[in-house]
């Protein structure tokens, strides 16, 4: 299994569409802080984004992607700096699925969704990419036949439509996630450069499948087809840390999402992450996040109360 299919399939990564919106002449919308991934696209006209000032707006021209960051207020308009209303404020067609501004000149479409995650297995993913970034993908790229579809979907009146648009942005969210890495390699997570190496990224896909194995360094060489001493290293000079270092952090952030998120016993989550006891794994914990694996739970669970 590869590692970014196994962060976005346990964080539980879910788009979901939410408008499809028509603006004529002078306008401007207001979205609020909220999802952890805002995605807008543009699919005809023009459109300016910003976050923080106007002299930081994006143009946006028909085929592009923005993607905005959480906690991050933003504005759309048909201009930098022009007055702007809550987008929940816009008007909706009669239909109520669309919403659509009238008036004099000329129009922009464009379609927006939202992302969300649970728990925190991406975010150091998430935290690597940039607060507000906007993709081009080429004219016959599988991303842009992927917003395409998305575009004319979203323009349709079909029954199942919204499982529809929801599923094809999953697939847009895997798809700007490698684009935007490869772009931009030097800013990418260290595991993404690493899934490209011939021989680190198959010790990692072998790592991830099997997380509960008793890995050695050895065993990992030989999936990699390298020594020993030449695996050890090019995995250190790749991720940042040694391979059994790396199979403790992924244990361990495996660890925090069963104990937020499942009722098993700490003896149970032990052996499913490979630990010989209970004793053992509370020992590892403890040692990473300073508590006791039954304490965290309990705090974990009360802050989300």
């Amino acid at each position: 299994m590869d590692v970014l299919t196994d962060l976005l399939q346990r964080s539980r990564a879910r788009g979901a569409a939410f408008a499809h919106t028509t603006v004529h002449g002078d306008w401007g919308v207001r979205f609020p802080a909220g999802p952890r991934i805002s995605v807008h696209a543009v699919v005809a006209g023009e459109a300016h984004l910003w976050a923080d000032t106007a002299e930081q707006a994006l143009r946006l021209a028909p085929g592009d992607i923005v993607l905005v960051r959480e906690s991050m207020r933003h504005q759309m308009a048909h201009e930098p700096g022009a007055p702007c209303i809550a987008f929940g404020d816009l008007p909706l067609d009669p239909t109520g699925r669309r919403r659509v501004v009238t008036g004099d000149g000329p129009s922009t479409v464009f379609f927006c969704g939202a992302y969300d995650f649970e728990g925190d297995l991406c975010r150091a993913t998430l935290d690597s990419l940039p607060a507000t970034f906007r993709l081009r993908p080429e004219p016959g790229s599988t991303l842009r036949a992927t917003m395409d579809l998305l575009g004319r979907e979203m323009l349709r009146d079909e029954p199942g439509q919204q499982a529809l648009l929801d599923r094809l942005l999953d697939v847009a969210l895997v798809q700007v996630l490698r684009e935007q890495f490869t772009a931009s390699d030097t800013h990418a997570p260290a595991w993404f450069r690493a899934s490209n190496d011939p021989h680190v990224g198959a010790a990692l896909r072998a790592l991830h499948a099997e997380p509960a194995r008793q890995w050695t360094v050895a065993d990992l060489a030989a999936v990699a087809a390298l020594s020993r001493s030449a695996f050890a290293r090019r995995f250190t000079d790749l991720l940042g840390e040694a391979p059994l270092a790396y199979l403790t952090q992924w244990r361990m952030a495996l660890a925090r999402e069963r104990l937020r998120d499942t009722d098993l016993r700490l003896a149970a989550i032990a052996q499913s992450l490979g630990y010989g006891s209970e004793f053992a794994f509370a020992a590892a914990f403890k040692r990473h996040h300073g508590a006791a694996p039954g304490r965290w739970r309990a705090a974990s669970r009360a802050a989300a109360a």
